[in-house]
């Protein structure tokens, strides 16, 4: 049993010893591995060993039997097994215990879930076996404390808050629990960085401090002190901060100008903690002395400052270096070098040991060790030894070590088991020599420096090179560690040597990568020496030489990347609109023959060649209009013959910055009001930029105050003959802009704005963008009112996209296209208003078009198309030398033509789709046009269609046969037609004489003159304009307009307005007289109704007839003053196309609820009265008070209304749908048809009070009139059946004329009549609800004889009131009783009509 068990472990640490020997070395064994070192040469491994036993009695049986140690072999023995974890099965899996004195650590416990308590951050038992292997762990070890420090980075804008953290730090607790095992002892602050500025300065806390190099490289802004400073003039690109202050530290700056590699060791005496410097340099210095034997070194500078308080401390440093050089016989001149070496007063070299020196090979290279230097047995193996293998070391390998290994002492290498040099006499033999007296009193032990590795190879040029082999690519080739990569790579590197060996000055050559393009070999050939004979010819050999591998496809490219940035001409910052010319050219000392051309890329995409001079050897690249786009890497190749030259330059953004945009109001107009009125005055620019107000050409600034951005500063003024001349400057730039104040006394102020401030007629005034937009507006005062006759506001960063574009080409147009969708998103609010802003991303997609491809436009042309851009597009429209919505039109059929193969792009206002067909096509297109192309004997023909439902708000109406040009050729306004169906953009590979569209109109109430018409850009001086050639109307039927045309392009369809043009004045003239005539109708009907109000209303159906009267007449006059207001919030294109607006969502809401309201209120009123006379008619012996009919009246009259139009307002206005969007203030029909809510109850009511009307004369006629009513209940009613019986057809007429208009819109008749019943409303209800009441007439000139109208007075308005008798032919005798209404008694008056 003994005997299995110490087979088991014999295995074990077999196998361990293969890995070891085979894969571990000396820098790459972790130190946790190791338990201690022993003074013997003898090493102890702690092994884990994972056995698997179906019995744990008979496993602790054995151990217990065993006795130790077990000896493996004349130099392994096995002390000690301890039996660590056991786990065992459970019904839900595996439960993992561990031994005495071990544990599970806290990690472990919450991963798998312990099985026990967790006691201490520890736990004893979890129910799972780890996925990783591990075991439990000495309690010691886990419940000993670990102190980690953790470095925070705190981001506030306030400074207050820092000083809050430093009192709450120091009267905190001392202890901040984060956990079961976690606790943070103490938090101090270190550094506090803040704003400077335009710069940012980092300062250190107390008891701490900036390291001298930080000093140096972001500049102290406070004294130098031992070596550190308390502040500096920058934030640490490399997230550095201040370190904690020490009594013995010390600042090294090392500047080091050296080919090769430099190890800066510290050395702790016992034990070694490697703290290196890694450094890369140009040319090798280590030593003054070494570099005057040498003669191509040189010391510049090794700085030691210490501390003045404390004593000095002396260190020893082991330096290790590695020397280029193709000089071999540098090594007799090192080896004959006597040491000590004082370098300064405290410097000293002890000693030099060379170790190893590499030289090539005919197979590469070999690195020999120097006497008692040796290499490990693993790199042995590794690289091949070039030696015998003696006591598992060597002296030579076949290779250089790519991680800067080398021969390691003699003493170091172990005979069995390769580890860590311990602390014993294993280290190199190092002579200590005193330091020099100028020292001795500072320094008790001298610093020694040790230099172990010198390796002399050759200096050289790396010359990159690529070839194309004819052999299919797989991912494996871009794995090293890959089987195929290493058999391919070995492969063509025997090949490459064979080839590139034998040129002048050849080092080596090696595969660097493979990469894709069938297989595209790089690699990288290291010469001393160009001679461009040899390497065309080994360019030329290589490719019969490597076609066993595989055929080459083109040539071999070589190039050389150069270290040197490219120049600049301007120097550094530049700031955005600005110019950056950047310059490459080949070293002077570099021969790389003729130079053929110049190619510039940035961020690896090539660069328009319109933008580079190329000259000899030198290419400029200009670059105008810097952006902040033009951010990033620019890389320079200069094409040679055989080889070709390269320079990069990475532009920062500390190099392109923002120019200010400074935004203040240009011109200021003022009414002097006596000396001492007080004008304010703002100037506002972008963070980080400050501004300062100036007065004239005075240098110092005035006093004013910062808000945000803005700077305050209010002038007083001191004349009025005063005309201040303010400038705005940009604090340390030479960046300003002006404000002038114009002061006048004469005239009145007719023109008064907050933005545009106070003016008279032919005033200007130049505000300035709101923020984010750059430019001006300025607006000139006419009539009363401000109007903007020039808008450059521009968004800033569609101005940057609009320069970058101007250098855009076919590799650089997609990216940029998709970043211009994003930039007109995040900014569509501020561009819709901006006519500047869509202007130039019309010139984008202008540059855009110019480079044909599939570029995805379609997101950035739907926002500028949509119906909030209507205005800005009008102004645009408005434009006489540059028509953008031409040029849009054109750049997107260009975009159109450059698609390839079957696209289907849609988004909210545009629908694309290309495909193919044979012999003919038809589509719905967005259920808006139909297309139809018969059939035309063709196949596999491509169609595009670019449908825009939403281009009419962007393209003018002005057509080729209806404009009229003026003397000076200009374009007269077109007052009578609208573009009224969607725009389709259609494009075709052949040629189409027969396609018939269809459309849907956009405004169903235009029906005439419809006009097929496409848009022809060579019209009215290449401005563009609908043109009708080619194209004919074939119909007009529901809506949908039919066309013909023998041409493909972009159509649309053009209509006149629904008003006839000859009888538009003739309309306009009914509806101005007849309102006019209706309100002075109604006022006067409510003055008569004041006056006979007490006389008339004494009993309760005289009272309900004239509050019907008097509410119908109030509802009808309200309901007129808001159709006035409504018309003058909106702009009806119905009679204006071309000033064809959105209507104001607010105040045409509010309008349009009104008018509902109050017309719903007419007609309810009309039922009111309707209902009255049924109840007085039919049901003559019911008895209803005054007040009851008053509530039922108002309830009806009012209540009924406010509902219904409350409830469309609910129902339509979430979607908004309640009103028109365009054309004039009224409710909403073709999307939502809430006019319902207005025509069936009116229809409703008419039809209620007709029938009404034909009951109350049936019964009438039956009974008689007077049958059961006294006289004035008879004449009451009989007064309201004659007003119901003329005034509900009259009403019912003027909207049944309403619908006639929609449906005849050309039937001049029906307008006519229209426009003069629906004015004359108010006019109606005065004749037939007032003044054909005989009563209401008698009475009425009862009070003009009581007012005293006499003799002629008197006659003239008796005779004034006959003529309504005439009217009325009536000459029945009434009797008006002016009794209270309970009697019957009193003084009774009677009067005949005639």
């Amino acid at each position: 049993k003994t005997a299995d068990l110490k087979g088991l472990f014999v295995a074990v640490v077999t196998t361990f010893q293969g890995i070891h020997v085979d894969q571990f070395n000396k820098e790459k064994v972790q130190e946790e591995t190791i338990l201690h070192y022993l003074p013997t040469n003898q090493w102890d491994y702690l092994i884990d060993v994972v056995v698997t036993a179906p019995d744990l009695q008979t496993f602790q049986l054995l151990q217990a039997n065993t006795s130790f140690p077990i000896v493996l072999d004349n130099s392994t023995e096995i002390s000690e097994i301890i039996v660590t974890t056991v786990c065992s099965p459970r019904e839900a899996g595996f439960q993992c215990r561990c031994e005495e004195n071990f544990a599970w650590p806290y990690s472990s416990c919450v991963k798998y879930g312990a099985c026990g308590e967790i006691s201490g951050g520890i736990c004893k038992c979890i129910d799972r076996i780890p996925d990783d292997g591990q075991s439990c762990q000495l309690m010691s070890a886990l419940l000993t404390p670990v102190e980690y420090t953790v470095d925070v980075e705190l981001n506030v804008s306030d400074i207050q808050i820092v000083d809050q953290l430093r009192i709450l730090l120091q009267h905190g607790p001392e202890l901040l629990s984060l956990g079961p095992i976690v606790n943070v002892t103490h938090i101090n602050i270190t550094t506090v960085c803040s704003l400077n500025g335009t710069n940012f300065q980092c300062r250190c806390e107390q008891q701490y401090v900036w390291s001298y190099d930080n000093c140096l490289t972001y500049g102290a802004c406070d004294d130098i002190i031992g070596g550190t400073c308390g502040c500096i003039n920058r934030l640490p690109t490399n997230g550095q901060y201040c370190q904690p202050q020490t009594g013995d530290s010390f600042t090294y700056q090392l500047n080091l100008d050296v080919l090769g590699r430099v190890f800066l060791r510290k050395d702790y005496g016992h034990k070694q903690m490697g703290k290196y410097i890694f450094m890369y340099c140009n040319r090798i210095i280590f030593l003054c002395r070494l570099a005057i034997i040498l003669g191509l070194i040189s010391f510049q500078q090794l700085h030691r400052s210490p501390n003045n308080h404390t004593p000095p401390v002396v260190y020893d440093y082991l330096v290790s270096i590695e020397l280029n050089t193709t000089d071999v016989g540098v090594i007799d001149l090192l080896r004959s070098i006597s040491y000590p070496i004082s370098i300064t007063d405290t410097i000293l070299v002890s000693d030099l040991n060379i170790s190893t020196v590499c030289y090539p090979s005919s197979a590469g290279y070999q690195c020999r060790c120097e006497d008692q230097y040796r290499w490990s047995c693993d790199q042995c193996f590794k690289y091949g030894s070039c030696d015998n293998i003696t006591d598992d070391t060597c002296g030579c390998i076949s290779g250089i070590p790519p991680d800067g290994q080398h021969c390691q002492s003699a003493d170091q290498h172990s005979k069995s088991l390769p580890a860590l040099s311990p602390n014993t006499s294993t280290k190199a033999p190092t002579t200590t020599i005193t330091a020099p007296p100028a020292v001795s009193t500072t320094t008790n032990t001298p610093i020694a420096l040790l230099i172990y590795f010198i390796s002399f190879k050759q200096t050289g040029l790396n010359v990159e090179m690529s070839v194309e082999l004819d052999r299919t690519f797989n991912s494996n080739l871009s794995n090293p560690l890959s089987d195929e990569y290493k058999t391919l790579e070995s492969s063509i590197n025997k090949v490459l040597v064979s080839q590139y060996s034998s040129i002048t000055g050849f080092i080596k050559v090696s595969v660097t990568g493979f990469r894709e393009g069938s297989v595209i070999t790089e690699f990288t050939v290291q010469t001393s020496n160009i001679n461009l004979g040899e390497v065309a010819t080994a360019n030329k050999n290589l490719i019969t030489a490597i076609t066993p591998i595989a055929p080459v496809i083109g040539s071999v490219t070589a190039l050389i990347n150069s270290k040197t940035p490219t120049k600049t001409i301007k120097p550094f910052p530049i700031f955005t609109g600005q110019t950056m010319v950047l310059m490459c050219e080949v070293s002077p000392e570099l021969n790389i023959g003729d130079i053929s051309g110049s190619k510039w890329k940035f961020n690896g995409k090539e660069i328009n060649t319109n933008q580079v001079l190329f000259s000899g050897s030198t290419s400029t690249l200009t670059v105008n209009n810097v952006a902040l786009l033009d951010i990033g890497l620019y890389e320079c190749t200069l094409t040679g013959g055989v080889i070709s030259y390269s320079q990069k330059r990475a532009v920062t953004n500390d190099e392109i910055k923002e120019t200010p945009i400074i935004r203040l109001k240009r011109r200021v107009n003022v009414k002097c009001g006596g000396g001492g009125q007080v004008i304010p005055i703002e100037c506002c620019v972008q963070s980080p930029y400050t501004v300062n107000w100036f007065r004239g050409s005075e240098d110092s600034a005035l006093v004013s105050s910062a808000i945000g951005g803005c700077i305050n500063y209010d002038h007083r003024l001191e004349s009025c003959s005063e005309r201040p001349l303010f400038t705005c400057k940009v604090q340390n730039l030479a960046y300003e802009d002006k404000t002038e104040i114009i002061v006048f006394t004469q005239g009145k102020i007719a023109c008064t704005d907050v933005q545009y401030g106070d003016g008279r007629d032919g005033d200007e005034s130049t505000i300035k963008c709101d923020a984010g937009l750059e430019g001006f507006k300025k607006a000139r005062c006419v009539s009363r009112k401000w109007t903007v006759f020039e808008d450059t506001c521009i968004v800033t960063r569609v101005k940057e996209l609009l320069f970058a574009s101007e250098r855009l080409n076919e590799e650089t147009v997609a990216e940029f296209a998709t970043n211009l969708s994003k930039v007109v998103k995040e900014e569509e609010t501020k561009i819709l208003s901006s006519p500047a802003t869509i202007s130039a991303i019309v010139d984008i997609l202008k540059n855009i078009a110019a480079h044909i491809g599939e570029v995805d436009v379609l997101e950035t042309v739907d926002v500028i198309v949509g119906d909030g851009s209507r205005e800005s597009w009008t102004t645009l429209n408005g434009n006489e030398t540059k028509n953008a919505s031409s040029s849009l039109l054109g750049s997107m059929e260009l975009l159109a033509g450059g698609l390839v193969g079957e696209e289907a792009l849609a988004t909210k206002r545009i629908l694309l789709n290309r495909t193919s067909f044979n012999n003919s096509f038809s589509a719905d297109l967005n259920s808006s046009i139909f297309i139809d192309i018969p059939d035309i004997n063709l196949r596999n023909v491509f169609i595009t269609t670019i449908t825009f439902p939403t281009l009419n708000n962007v393209m003018p109406v002005r057509h080729n046969s209806s404009s009229v040009l003026d003397t000076t050729g200009n374009e007269s306004r077109v007052v009578d037609i609208a573009v009224n169906a969607a725009v389709v953009l259609v494009q075709i590979n052949e040629t189409i004489q027969n396609v018939t569209l269809s459309y849907s109109k956009l405004n169903k109430l235009l029906s005439q003159g419809p006009q097929c018409v496409f848009w022809n850009f060579k019209l009215f001086n290449n401005r563009g304009a609908w043109d009708s050639e080619g194209c004919k109307f074939v119909s007009d039927i529901n809506n949908t307009v039919t066309c013909n045309c023998n041409h493909l392009t972009s159509f649309s369809i053009l209509m006149s307005t629904n008003i006839p043009e000859e009888i538009r004045f003739a309309l306009d003239v009914i509806t101005y007289v007849g309102v006019g005539i209706s309100m002075a109708s109604l006022v006067i009907c409510l003055i008569i109704e004041g006056y006979i109000w007490k006389a008339m209303t004494r009993n309760s159906t005289s009272f309900m007839r004239h509050v019907s009267i008097v509410n119908s007449a109030v509802s009808l006059l309200i309901a007129n003053i808001c159709f006035i207001i409504g018309a003058s919030i909106a702009d009806n294109p119905l009679e204006n196309p071309e000033s064809d607006h959105l209507v104001p969502v607010g105040p045409c809401s509010t309008a349009t609820f009104f008018m509902h309201f109050f017309y719903l209120a007419l007609f309810f009123w009309m039922l009111v009265s309707g209902l009255l006379l049924f109840y007085r008619t039919v049901m003559v012996f019911s008895h209803m008070s005054k007040s009851i009919m008053l509530g039922i009246g108002f309830v009806l009259g009012y209540g009924c209304p406010l509902i219904i139009a409350v409830i469309t307002v609910a129902v339509t206005a979430p979607g908004n749908g309640y009103i028109r969007k365009d054309n004039a203030c009224w409710l909403n029909w073709f999307e939502t048809n809430a006019l319902l809510a207005l025509v069936i109850p009116a229809l409703t009511i008419v039809s209620i009070n007709l029938l009404i009307v034909f009951v109350v004369v049936v019964k009438m006629l039956r009974r008689g009139v007077g049958d059961a009513a006294q006289a004035d209940e008879r004449h009451t009613v009989v007064v309201i059946l004659r007003c119901v019986v003329i005034l509900t057809p009259l009403f019912g007429l003027t909207w049944a004329l309403g619908v006639g208009t929609m449906i005849d819109s050309k039937n001049k008749g029906i307008h006519i009549a229209f426009a003069f019943f629906n004015s004359l409303q108010g006019f109606f209800i005065l004749v037939f609800g007032t003044l054909f009441d005989s009563r209401v007439c008698w009475l009425s000139k009862k009070s003009f004889y009581m007012l005293g109208y006499t003799t002629s007075g008197g006659l003239s308005s008796h005779s004034g009131l006959n003529w309504i008798n005439r009217l009325r032919r009536k000459r029945n005798i009434y009797h008006v009783s002016e009794a209270a209404p309970s009697s019957n008694t009193g003084a009774s008056e009677s009067f005949m009509n005639t």
